[in-house]
C-alpha cells in the first residue's frame, strides 16, 4: 500500500520536466463524478452518492497510465485519489525501482493557491532527511500539472490499523509515537510545521529485522517558519483554516498563528485515538468538533475504555500534550518524545518485578525504582542460596544459611542476657546487705533517742 494516500492533498513543484514524446494524453476529457467509497459514477450534477451518502468527487478518465514522465518514470497504476491530488504507482526504469508519483489534479491546475501549496510541499520535503519521514527525491511539471516523486511504501496507515484492531496496545503505541515524535522534532528543527498530522498520515512499514517502522507523510499544508532556508509562500489569509478537525489544536481551529506546539497537540490526539480506539473529541458536525477542541476536555482513559487497564503514567503525558493553552503543553517535540520513552521504561521496570499496579502514579516512580533494584538483589540472593546442593556444601565446607543444622553439629550459643550472669546476683546481694544494715543502724539510733 502506498504511504501517502491523499485525503485532501496539497502539493509542490520546482524544475520543469515534460512527458516523453508519444505519450497520448487527453487534455480535456468529459468530467464525471465518482463516489470515493463505492466507486460508482454519477453525472456531474449529482452531489451525494445514492447508495451510501458519500460526497461525490469530480473524476476524469485518466490516460496517464503507461505514460513516461521526464523520460525516467513510467506510470503503472493509480493507487489513491483525493480532492487535491492523485497518487500513482510508478517505476523508475533505469534502476528498476518502484516509486510513488503524487500529482496535482487537473481541475486544480488553474488554482494558483493549489499550485503554490504543491510547491510548498516540495520545498518542505527538500529540507527534510529523516528515516521516519517519507523521502521525496524528484519533482517537476507535466503539461502544467506539478508532481512529486517519492518512495513507494508497502504497509498500512495507522488509521487502518486502529480501524481493524479497534485499538493499539501500550508498548506498540509508545514505539510508534516515539518514532513519529522524533520525525517531527527533525522537521521542527528545520523550520517545518506539519499542520496536518492525523492517523492516516502515519504509515507503518516493515523496517530492518522485521521491526515496525514509522513513516510520516503528506506535508501538503506544511508551514515553513522564518529561518527555514527557503522563502515561505503567503498562502493563507488571516483566519483561514486548514487541517482535519478531530486532530486540530484549539489555536488552529481559531485560525491563530501556529508553532510547533500545534503539532504536539495533534500528536496527542493520535496517541489518545490509538490507545482507546476513539478520537479525544468529536462532535456531530465539523463546526461542533472545532468548538469542542477549543472548550472541552477529553474523557479519562478509564472512562472511555473501562475494559482496558491503560497506565496513568501514559495518560498524564498524553493529557499534557492536549492542554488547551500551548504554554501548558510540552515546549518541544523532543521533550514530548522523551516523556514517552520514560513512561516506556517505567512500564518495563514494573513488569520486571512481577506486575506492580499498572495504574500507579508518577509520584511513586523514584521509590519504585529503588525498591525494584533492592527486590531484584534479594531475589537473586535467595536463588543463589537455594541453588547450593548438599554435595557442593560438603566439598566446599560451606553451609546454606537456609539449611537446618544437623543433630551432630553443635549449634552456636546465643549470649546470655545480663540478668542471667553470676556477677548480676553478686551485685544484687551486696545491695541487699547494705540496705538491711542501714535499716538496723537507723532503728538503734532511734531507740537511743
Amino acid at each position: 500500500m502506498l504511504s501517502n494516500s491523499p485525503d485532501r492533498d496539497h502539493l509542490p513543484l520546482t524544475d520543469v520536466n515534460h512527458l516523453s514524446a508519444g505519450s497520448n494524453i487527453q487534455q480535456n476529457p468529459v468530467p464525471k463524478k465518482k463516489c470515493p467509497a463505492c466507486q460508482r459514477e454519477f453525472p456531474v450534477s449529482h452531489v451525494i452518492c445514492d447508495a451510501d451518502g458519500t460526497l461525490l468527487m469530480i473524476h476524469q478518465e485518466d490516460n496517464l497510465i503507461g505514460a513516461m514522465i521526464a523520460e525516467k518514470y513510467r506510470i503503472l497504476e493509480e493507487v489513491g485519489r483525493g480532492g487535491m491530488s492523485v497518487v500513482y504507482k510508478g517505476l523508475q526504469e533505469f534502476v528498476d525501482r518502484e516509486v510513488a508519483i503524487k500529482m496535482l489534479n487537473s481541475d486544480r491546475v488553474s488554482d494558483q493557491n493549489s499550485v503554490k501549496r504543491f510547491q510548498q510541499e516540495a520545498k518542505a520535503a527538500s529540507l527534510l532527511n529523516h528515516e521516519n519521514i517519507i523521502k521525496t527525491f524528484d519533482f517537476g511539471i507535466i503539461h502544467g500539472r506539478p508532481y512529486l516523486v517519492m518512495d513507494f511504501l508497502r504497509g498500512q496507515s495507522l488509521a487502518d490499523v486502529i480501524k481493524n484492531e479497534q485499538q493499539i496496545d501500550v508498548d506498540r503505541a509508545i514505539s510508534i509515537f516515539v518514532q513519529a515524535c522524533d520525525a517531527l522534532a527533525h522537521a521542527h528543527r528545520h523550520g517545518v510545521i506539519h499542520r496536518d498530522l492525523k492517523s492516516s498520515n502515519i504509515m507503518l512499514v516493515a523496517g530492518d529485522n522485521k521491526t515496525e517502522q514509522v513513516k510520516v507523510v503528506d506535508f501538503g499544508i506544511a508551514k515553513l517558519m522564518p529561518g527555514a532556508g527557503r522563502q515561505s509562500q503567503n498562502l493563507t489569509q488571516t483566519g483561514e483554516i486548514f487541517g482535519s478537525p478531530i486532530y486540530m489544536s484549539p489555536e488552529q481551529c481559531l485560525g491563530h498563528p501556529l508553532d510547533a506546539r500545534s503539532d504536539i497537540y495533534s500528536m496527542g490526539t493520535m496517541i489518545y485515538e490509538a490507545l482507546t480506539g476513539y478520537p479525544p473529541l468529536m462532535g456531530k458536525t465539523i463546526v461542533e468538533t472545532m468548538e469542542m477542541q477549543c472548550k472541552d476536555d477529553p474523557k479519562p482513559f478509564a472512562e472511555i475504555r473501562p475494559d482496558l487497564d491503560l497506565p496513568l503514567e501514559l495518560e498524564k503525558v498524553v493529557f499534557r500534550s492536549l492542554a488547551k493553552k500551548p504554554d501548558n503543553r510540552y515546549p518541544s517535540m523532543e521533550e514530548f518524545r522523551d516523556a514517552l520513552r520514560h513512561v516506556g521504561k517505567i512500564l518495563q521496570n514494573k513488569r520486571a518485578i512481577g506486575g506492580a499496579n499498572p495504574r500507579s502514579t508518577l509520584q511513586n516512580i523514584p521509590s519504585q525504582q529503588t525498591s525494584t533494584d533492592s527486590l531484584k538483589v534479594s531475589r537473586d540472593s535467595v536463588s543463589s542460596i537455594k541453588s547450593v546442593t548438599p554435595e557442593a556444601q560438603r566439598l566446599t565446607g560451606t553451609k546454606s544459611p537456609l539449611a537446618k543444622p544437623s543433630s551432630n553439629v553443635p549449634s552456636v550459643q546465643k549470649p546470655k542476657p545480663f540478668y542471667e550472669k553470676p556477677i548480676t546476683f553478686i551485685i544484687l546481694g551486696l545491695i541487699l546487705i547494705l540496705v538491711i544494715a542501714a535499716g538496723l543502724i537507723a532503728m538503734k539510733m532511734q531507740n537511743q533517742i
